[in-house]
């Protein structure tokens, strides 16, 4: 039996084209994986991520030195480890998330710096940093209102000369994802090099194709999901 571990980074709003493909990819893969134990971490409940702050840094100051902690210190940091803890522990990932200004919710990002522990998730060599969480794999769910990645390494390609030609485009790339960039980015330092991608874009930019652009997205979901 594997652990799927669903990291959602979105508000509780209708209609949202990430959390309903992110659904989608859920149910299939349950039915079509249904021995494994699916966790849903909902990283816009109540309670939100725990907190890399001034608590935080005072209480790992404290047990750096073996000082006495406070009821509230002890708390963070058992809420800390409980989150971290659940994020070794799962054989599988899926990241669902809106794109913010060409990157992820800032409560994505809290929580791959919380998962961010050296001797945890990743340690220090004379070679570098090392990934210890190899042999898992993620999928990124991601949507956006225009289309960053359609043309793929040919977009990326177009965009980079026309910045070296200085030629003027509405065209956007891949390049200009920067919360996919950073995300796989931060797997890569886990160790997690097998990551998928399902891209919903366009949206915005093609009003009238919304509902084909979910369609089509919710197909390939459930494709994904059967064979994740």
């Amino acid at each position: 039996m594997s652990t799927l571990l669903v990291i959602q980074a979105h508000p509780h709003v209708e209609n949202s084209l990430s959390l309903t493909v992110g659904k989608q990819f859920v149910e299939s893969y349950e039915a079509s994986h249904p021995n494994d134990k699916v966790i849903i971490r909902d990283l816009y409940a109540k309670d939100g991520v725990p907190p890399l702050n001034d608590v935080t840094m005072a209480a790992w100051q404290k047990q750096k030195f073996d000082e006495q902690l406070t009821a509230e210190e002890t708390n963070l940091l058992q809420k800390h480890e409980e989150w971290l803890n659940e994020f070794i522990n799962a054989d599988k990932y899926v990241f669902i998330n809106p794109m913010y200004n060409h990157f992820l919710p800032a409560e994505m990002k809290q929580y791959l710096d919380l998962t961010a522990v050296a001797h945890k998730t990743f340690k220090y060599t004379s070679d570098g940093s090392v990934g210890l969480l190899k042999g898992k794999k993620a999928i990124h769910i991601q949507a956006a209102g225009s289309e960053y990645h359609k043309n793929g390494k040919w977009g990326i390609i177009k965009f980079a000369v026309r910045k070296a030609l200085k030629i003027k485009s509405k065209e956007s790339c891949a390049l200009m994802d920067l919360g996919d960039l950073y995300l796989t980015n931060m797997l890569k330092f886990y160790g997690i090099t097998n990551v998928e991608k399902l891209f919903v874009e366009g949206a915005d930019a093609h009003r009238e194709q919304r509902q084909v652009i979910l369609e089509n997205a919710m197909k390939e979901a459930k494709s994904m999901a059967t064979a994740f």
